[in-house]
């Protein structure tokens, strides 16, 4: 079981103004929870405040274990064994000895006979086979390495394991490994994920909220969608309800000033009449005293449903995904694209081709293939980042990549990255595209290396339409990767209407299926 109490520093938001989030308690039995929650929500803080690793004053609070927490590490130190990841050097040291028939350091009786044939098994879970357990980590890619260390971490778990991120840099088999090896854990696991196939295999979600408070939802992703989304219709009704009553206080408003106006004027006459002037003034001041407090009580009324409605458009606001809209292109079906033909390329030594394929109008295609299989070095070779070493890449159109950084790379305000990655555009049209997607006034000259993935794609989307002439070809590379979800379904939204030929590389299926029909073409590993 897993009890915590914890309320988390707020990072400053676009006002420059940091401060305390809400707390939230939070209570988790044995199985599988999804942790959720917008970039910057506190995820990766709350995991390592949890696993004793960080405080205050970060996040305050406490938590109680029970039982041994271990959070998985996916930058091992590259000099370490895989044996030494596995907790096993010295047991494996004892067999070896024992298995010659020399003395071990421990007791003969304590010898792990089947340990070797477990380790093996373990690796093949995960999609490593043949690994040496004297191998240095940093020997293996960066795909290995988080198998490993998932490996390493499932082999003998503790009773709590906690995971961040964990299907970022794996394939489809290796996502596969990890769901195998999470539902069958005896114990409890929090994984904070925007992973959607693997959030479906949840027991529970908890969603950290933009205002710091948490919620919980029973089951996998499905259910944690549906809920969201009644949520958002209820919000919704709710800010028709209270537009409705502001509207009717407003005219209820106007009557009465109305009405005060005419018992004004009703009072003139009567001075102007031969009424005494004490009767007359006295019913001045009981006129102006009851219509006085009718005005009042009518201002505090219209106070009251005005921050109703200013709350509820920050609740809808807080959980609407902000929206990424790609620059309208005129691709005709007939339109000649891309073509290769037996092309090659030569990265490192390592080979991939010959690859051939078209591209006719506005195709979608989906690249396939595993780890290390060439994918992102193919994109490259489309764009004419890198030259084949033999056939050919004809490029019949303008093409422009992305991968998760959202191509906006270097330091400095956003306005400026903006500036150095598009100088053929002035600073008035830069200024306008990044206003279109929601970076209006101020919000240009904030430091772009303070911007999550989701803001950085949703920038260079902008800027993708602030020419005259943009590319009809959209490479994606891993797009998904490090966007947090509501970015990821805006991203899914902007694609969706997109008019121009598209290739995707992604592990992410959901991702996928979402954004329509594809055409797939794999790459194999050498």
């Amino acid at each position: 079981m897993l009890r915590t109490a914890a309320s988390a520093a707020k990072a400053p938001g676009s006002n420059g103004v940091s401060g305390q989030a809400a707390g939230f308690d939070l209570t988790l039995g044995s199985g599988v929870t999804g942790l959720v929650g917008r970039n910057g929500s506190g995820k990766s803080t709350l995991l390592k405040f949890i696993a004793g690793q960080v405080g205050p004053p970060l996040i305050t609070g406490e938590v109680i274990r029970s039982g041994t927490v271990r959070l998985l590490d996916q930058t091992p130190d590259p000099a370490v064994l895989l044996s030494d990841l596995f907790g096993v050097t010295e047991a494996l040291a004892d067999l070896h000895r024992a298995q010659r028939g020399e003395a071990t350091s421990g007791p003969f009786e304590t010898v792990d006979w089947g340990l070797e044939e477990r380790l093996r098994a373990q690796l093949d879970r995960f999609g490593l086979p043949h690994l040496a357990m004297d191998r240095p980590v940093g020997t293996l890619s960066g795909g290995q390495q988080l198998r490993a260390a998932l490996a390493a971490l499932f082999f003998d778990p503790p009773d709590i394991l906690l995971l961040d991120e964990p299907t970022n840099a794996l394939d489809l088999d290796a996502r596969a490994g990890l769901m195998s090896a999470a539902t069958q854990h005896k114990g409890l696991i929090l994984i904070a994920s925007h992973d959607r196939a693997l959030l479906e295999h949840m027991d529970r979600i908890v969603a950290l909220e933009p205002d710091g408070s948490a919620s919980v939802t029973g089951g996998g992703w499905s259910a944690y969608a549906a809920a969201r989304e009644a949520e958002r219709a209820r919000l919704t009704q709710a800010l028709g309800r209270a537009e409705r009553d502001l509207k009717q206080q407003k005219s209820h408003a106007r009557e009465a000033q109305a009405r005060q106006e005419r018992r004004a004027r009703q009072g003139k006459k009567l001075r102007d009449g031969s009424q005494s002037k004490m009767l007359l003034d006295k019913a001045k001041e009981g006129a102006e005293r009851s219509s006085g407090g009718r005005l009042r009580a009518e201002e505090r009324r219209a106070s009251g449903l005005t921050a109703d409605r200013e709350a509820l458009l920050q609740r809808i606001e807080a959980i609407t995904p902000v929206a990424m809209r790609f620059p309208a292109v005129n691709l005709p079906g007939s339109k000649g694209v891309l073509e290769l033909e037996q092309a090659c390329f030569d990265m490192g030594g390592h080979r991939i081709g010959p690859v051939s394929f078209s591209i006719t109008g506005p195709e979608r295609i989906w690249l396939k293939g595993p780890n290390g299989a060439g994918k992102s070095t193919l994109l490259r070779g489309i764009t004419g980042e890198i030259a084949p070493v033999a056939g050919r890449v004809l490029r019949q159109t303008k093409v422009m990549r992305l991968d998760q950084s959202g191509g906006l790379h270097g330091t400095g305000t956003l306005l400026e990255v903006a500036q150095h990655e598009h100088p053929d555009l002035t600073a008035a049209e830069i200024r306008a595209a990044l206003a279109r997607a929601g970076f209006r006034g101020d919000a240009v000259e904030k430091p772009a290396e303070a911007l999550s993935g989701g803001e950085r794609l949703r920038a260079a989307i902008a800027l993708l339409g602030a020419g005259d002439d943009p590319a009809p070809l959209l490479l994606l590379d891993e797009p998904s990767n490090h966007l947090d979800l509501d970015a990821i379904e805006a991203l899914e939204a902007g694609l969706s209407d997109w008019g121009g030929a598209l290739i995707l590389v992604s592990h992410d299926p959901s991702f996928v299926q979402n954004l329509g029909s594809f055409r797939e073409i794999a790459l194999h590993a050498a």
